[in-house]
């Protein structure tokens, strides 16, 4: 019987190690697979609502924010969205003057591509 024992206790104390161990290696394995599962969910939603604005998009949006307004080429030279070409004139605009223009949030090409906030509820 002590023979027994002397075998069956280094076997349990390695069991319980490997139970230590395996017990948060596989709570962290099957988070990581959800947080992977829920990660490409939220692409797909994300691509879904990006092709249903990319396809509702009005033909103002399309045109330039100086070719809509006419603008003169002094007044080009001087605007940030002509400039920052690259972004929505709007954001161009709020990246250089550290403030969104009240003439932007009624915009088309503002109200467009901002999302709207939803009420708590």
């Amino acid at each position: 019987m002590a023979v027994m024992n002397e075998l069956l206790e280094p076997l349990v104390v390695i069991g319980l190690f490997l139970l230590r161990l395996a017990v948060p290696l596989a709570i962290t394995l099957i988070l990581g697979y959800l947080l992977r599962r829920l990660d490409a969910r939220w692409e797909s939603e994300t691509q879904s609502y990006s092709d249903t604005v990319a396809t509702e998009e009005p033909a103002a949006v399309q045109q330039t924010c100086w070719e809509a307004k006419e603008c003169s080429p002094r007044r080009r030279s001087r605007c940030p969205a002509c400039r920052l070409a690259d972004i929505p004139c709007w954001l161009a605009r709020l990246r250089v003057e550290n403030r969104l223009p009240a003439e932007c949030t009624t915009c088309v090409r503002f109200t467009s591509r901002t999302v709207p906030q939803t009420a708590p509820g």
